[in-house]
């Protein structure tokens, strides 16, 4: 990552293994260091044991859906960012972007992802 000081930590919750597994290594590519899991109460408890700069989730997901995820990681880290990825965008009322929180549609085109997590995270955006 062009003019970062440090690496960011990115958690990528989402219960398609293979969008996960393929995000992370893009993401990882690019400079970040990424932990994919398939569950949000994965994500909640790897969050206790390594927090994030910034959390990638999947709003449908076992164990832990991605609203409660966000509401529950944002109670001890409330400004934290983070970027929705759900292909049930129009049947989700509750999701609310600000400057903070991107929502994004499934299939998530990864440079596009790239540009959201740079914006959220304030960092120069590399040459793909």
């Amino acid at each position: 990552m062009s003019g970062a000081s440090r690496t960011y930590h990115l958690i990528i919750a989402d219960d398609e293994v293979l969008t996960g597994l393929a995000l992370e290594r893009f993401l990882s590519r690019k400079g970040f260091r990424v932990s994919a899991v398939q569950d949000g109460q994965r994500a909640l408890d790897l969050h206790g044991r390594d927090p994030a700069d910034l959390l990638i989730t999947d709003l449908r997901m076992p164990r832990l859906p991605g609203l409660e995820l966000v509401s529950r990681i944002r109670s001890a880290n409330p400004d934290l960012p983070v970027v929705i990825s759900t292909g049930y965008v129009a049947n989700e009322a509750d999701v609310r972007e600000d400057a903070r929180t991107i929502l994004m549609t499934k299939p998530v085109d990864p440079l596009h992802l790239l540009a959201a997590v740079q914006r959220l995270l304030a960092v120069k955006p590399e040459a793909v």
